[in-house]
């Protein structure tokens, strides 16, 4: 793939990071419905267990990286490490 403009890379990789923020949200409230995950009684966040979370952060990269064609893997693969950090 030819370089892109750095205006068109910011846009496709928020389109990336969008999709896979999405992915993942959806993903984790699937798991905490199907574990029948409680809210903590600290800060009531549902938190899914690390090793899980670690499996649905992998299955959200392998969905936004079917989205785009073979040419951006590369650049997702770039960017994606300031998306697994947490927040």
């Amino acid at each position: 793939m030819s370089r892109l403009d750095p205006a068109q890379e910011r846009l496709f990789t928020g389109i990336a990071h969008a999709l896979f923020m999405n992915r993942l949200h959806v993903l984790r409230l699937t798991e905490i419905v199907r574990l029948r995950i409680q809210p903590s009684g600290e800060d009531e966040n549902m938190i899914v267990p690390p090793e899980l979370d670690d499996e649905l952060k992998q299955q959200a990269m392998n969905f936004v990286l079917t989205c785009f064609p073979e040419e951006f893997s590369e650049v997702i693969h770039r960017v994606k490490v300031d998306w697994l950090r947490p927040a």
